[in-house]
């Protein structure tokens, strides 16, 4: 690795002075080592403006994922690319997916066939990815978003990985009723998916109001705002209505399903609530999964 000039202990004070001492020092030495790893040959002039440029972008309050670029995020054994606007991939995400795969595996262990997955609110397409190389068995998986710029974001990712002939991405809106009905001609040629998953927008508008500028600046307000001006909640749970309307309405999902959302902090009870509620009979067994800190972080009900 070149050898650093004086400025990195100006560099590391500018960086202390925005996200504290633990994360400065962290954070320095990932950026060093993508700078690296990017441009292994790279001269010691070039490597300092480039970490310069890094540690003021992320002084600034860019997400440290969009200032390394498109390839150093990662989500379980992969590699996500990320940028603005698509959320990016958080590690509490990838540890109920992690947990959710293998319970696929298990509970799927004695079929043969592929196991069909929707992804809701798809972003970068961790979550069908994950799934992929986590499960035991073969999985194919439709992953949808409303946002552009995630669909083509998940389609790259999705390539860059080798599962375009088992993942595919699709650009819609789950309050359309045209696009619910492909999506439900979708479902029905595949006799129902055998799991749906979705990490929807699920912040309140007043706790939106709230978030860091670091956030509310380049993450899109679509991923985030779990209400729409014309909904008629207002505590960040319209998707989760949304989702287990559509799953009551058509076949969306098998007859012995997995539904896995994930959701905020203080939301399962209530989010166990509407699929309960909404699917009845239908629900063999609802549980609650917490995060590695000990969180509630998504709920899970077996059809």
């Amino acid at each position: 690795m070149p050898r650093l000039g004086k400025s990195t202990d100006l560099l590391y004070r500018i960086l202390n002075s925005s996200i504290g001492s633990e994360a400065a020092s962290r954070e320095l030495r990932w950026m060093k080592e993508a700078i690296y790893e990017g441009r292994p040959k790279i001269s010691g002039v070039d490597f300092d403006q480039t970490l310069e440029t890094y540690v003021r972008q992320r002084a600034a309050g860019t997400p440290l994922a969009y200032v390394l670029g498109e390839s150093n995020q990662p989500f379980g054994p992969l590699s996500i690319k990320c940028r603005p606007p698509t959320l990016i991939p958080r590690p509490e995400t990838e540890d109920w997916v992690t947990r959710l795969g293998e319970t696929i595996s298990s509970v799927r262990s004695k079929s043969s066939r592929p196991i069909s997955v929707l992804d809701i609110c798809t972003g970068t397409g961790c979550i069908p990815m994950l799934l992929s190389h986590t499960s035991r068995g073969p999985i194919t998986a439709l992953g949808v978003d409303i946002s552009r710029s995630a669909v083509d974001l998940a389609t790259e990712n999705v390539a860059d990985a080798g599962l375009l002939d088992r993942i595919q991405i699709l650009k819609g809106d789950l309050f359309d009723d045209a696009f619910v009905q492909t999506l439900f001609s979708t479902a029905t040629s595949r006799d129902g998916f055998d799991v749906i998953t979705s990490n929807p927008p699920y912040i309140p508008q007043k706790e939106y109001d709230m978030l860091p500028p670091s956030v509310k600046r380049y993450e899109d307000r679509l991923a985030l705002l779990g209400d729409r001006e014309e909904s008629q909640h207002a505590d960040g749970l319209s998707f989760y209505h949304r989702i287990v309307e559509l799953i009551g309405k058509g076949r969306l999902i098998k007859e012995h399903g997995i539904i896995a959302v994930e959701h905020g902090l203080g939301q399962s009870a209530a989010v166990q609530g509407i699929i309960s509620s909404a699917l009845g009979g239908r629900v063999r067994r609802v549980e609650a999964w917490k995060d590695q800190w000990d969180k509630e972080r998504a709920v899970v009900a077996f059809l």
